[in-house]
C-alpha cells in the first residue's frame, strides 16, 4: 500500500521538474526500507533524505528519515526532521510520539551531565540542579544512555 500511494504521489508530482522518475522514487523507497530494516542507517537517512527532496510535501519520509537519524546519534537532525514532518503532517501521532522521546532523552542526558559536572557553589546552580533532580525523579531515570530506540 504505501508503494502505491508512494507512486500515485509521483504521478502528481511527474511534472515538476528535477523530480525523480517514479521508478526511481520506488527503488529509492525500497533501498531506503531495506537498510534501515538492516541497521544501515546513514545509507538509510541518504535515501529517505533524497525521497524528500523529490516530494517536497510527503510527512512520511521525512519521520522516516528522522528516525534513522535518531538512530545515527544526530539528534539535532533528527529533531529537526521529525519537525519538518509535523509541519506537513500535525496529525503524524508517531512523528510527535519520537520527537517527544528523543527531546526527553536529551533533557534527561543534559540534567544527568549537569549533576555530575556544575559545582554547586557557581550562582544559579542551586537552581539549576534543583531543576535536574526534578526532571530525573519525575521520569525515574537516574543517568539515560544514549539514544538508542527512537
Amino acid at each position: 500500500m504505501r508503494y502505491l500511494i508512494l507512486t500515485l504521489c509521483a504521478l502528481l508530482l511527474s511534472g515538476c521538474a528535477g523530480l525523480l522518475p517514479t521508478s526511481d522514487l520506488v527503488s529509492t523507497q525500497k533501498s531506503a526500507d531495506q537498510a534501515y530494516a538492516a541497521g544501515q542507517y546513514e545509507q538509510a537517512a541518504n535515501g529517505y533524505s533524497r525521497l524528500a527532496q523529490a516530494m517536497p510535501t510527503d510527512a512520511g519520509v521525512r519521520y522516516q528519515m528522522a528516525n534513522s537519524l535518531a538512530r545515527l546519534g544526530d539528534v539535532n537532525a533528527a529533531i529537526s526532521a521529525y519537525r519538518e514532518a509535523l509541519v506537513r503532517d500535525p496529525q503524524h501521532a508517531r512523528a510527535w510520539h519520537n520527537l517527544l522521546q528523543v527531546q526527553l532523552r536529551e533533557a534527561l542526558r543534559t540534567a544527568s551531565e549537569m549533576q555530575r559536572n556544575l559545582n554547586r557553589q557557581q550562582p544559579h546552580a542551586e537552581q539549576a540542579l534543583h531543576n535536574a533532580e526534578q526532571l530525573l525523579r519525575l521520569t525515574a531515570q537516574p543517568d539515560p544512555d544514549p539514544v538508542k530506540e527512537p
